[in-house]
């Protein structure tokens, strides 16, 4: 006889189908993220090499950094989504985790490069030329960047992925600075304002530092295996109170890794219940965790309430 429920067992199988899709998804995003990269760099370097902008060059270098984080991403996603296997227990995801490191630093050092030239820019101005035609060729880029960041979102909102988020912070940060590009383009053209191109370039490597610091911060957390958010372990505690039969629970542990929740915690049950029993009602609130935190691991240990024996290592 089937130890675990039937309805269990078929909503299971149903969650493992809607994660291979949003698998799928992932790396859909990975592959746009990719190909819209190459084209909007393709169209900077011709509007740097038109208008020798620095703000266009700005735009450029961050692209370029879009589409080397891009592809990090696209493997980091292929690697983090293959299975676990004998060597890596827990799966691969923490590689997701290692490339918005790798990329925020990269960001982080290509908005101090840009802050200089900006600096050595502002003291030695250069005349801009063709402004006319790096107007028309920011505007395409834009159009490209929206239509990129539109999918993303889609797909940020189906899986939650962070590497993807970290994706879309990065093209978003292109959208302003595409923006800010075409504004100073206008000033400069019109009113031959030769300083604004500098000082844009300045505003975007600001973005560029604030983005890369957040990416940094929020991927350490990750690496260093920080707890999930209070509000996130609030919701876990809930569920696990929704079961009346339930005397308590201990030891609550949280991480991330990726875009994968691990959750593990004692349950307190009545003594004289059948092992059986505490089997299925472990399985009845992993059930209820994995849909709230879908493809989890969950590690549900059963505890006879009132008995505190916990194994401790002694030194001797």
């Amino acid at each position: 006889m089937c130890i675990y429920p039937c309805a269990l067992i078929r909503s299971t199988g149903k969650i493992k189908n809607m994660t291979s899709d949003l698998d799928k998804l992932k790396k859909y995003a990975t592959y746009s993220s990719v190909i819209a990269a190459i084209i909007i760099i393709i169209m900077k370097l011709a509007g740097w090499v038109l208008t020798n902008s620095l703000s266009i060059f700005a735009s450029l270098t961050d692209s370029l950094l879009d589409a080397v984080t891009s592809m990090l991403n696209l493997l980091a996603v292929h690697y983090a989504l293959k299975p676990a296997d004998n060597e890596h227990r827990f799966g691969h995801h923490k590689a997701e985790d290692l490339a918005v490191f790798v990329q925020s630093a990269f960001f982080g050092a290509s908005g101090i490069f840009l802050i200089i030239a900006a600096i050595k820019r502002a003291v030695y101005p250069i005349p801009l030329d063709y402004s006319y035609h790096g107007i028309v060729i920011m505007m395409g880029s834009i159009i490209v960047t929206i239509c990129l960041i539109t999918f993303q979102r889609y797909v940020i909102k189906k899986t939650g992925s962070d590497v993807i988020k970290a994706d879309s912070l990065h093209y978003s940060i292109d959208l302003l600075s595409n923006i800010a590009v075409i504004i100073s383009l206008i000033i400069v053209t019109i009113w031959d304002i030769n300083i604004i191109d500098p000082l844009f370039a300045i505003i975007v490597a600001i973005f560029i530092l604030h983005g890369s610091w957040e990416l940094l911060c929020g991927a350490f957390d990750k690496l260093m295996d920080r707890e999930l958010s209070e509000e996130k372990k609030q919701r876990i505690i809930n569920i696990i109170r929704l079961h009346d039969v339930i005397k308590g629970f201990h030891d609550l542990k949280t991480r991330h890794a990726g875009n994968k929740v691990f959750i593990q915690f004692h349950l307190e049950l009545d003594p004289n219940i059948t092992l059986n029993k505490a089997h299925n009602i472990s399985v009845e609130i992993e059930h209820k965790l994995l849909q709230e935190f879908e493809g989890a691991e969950i590690i549900i240990h059963q505890d006879p309430a009132g008995i505190d024996e916990h194994v401790e290592y002694i030194e001797t």
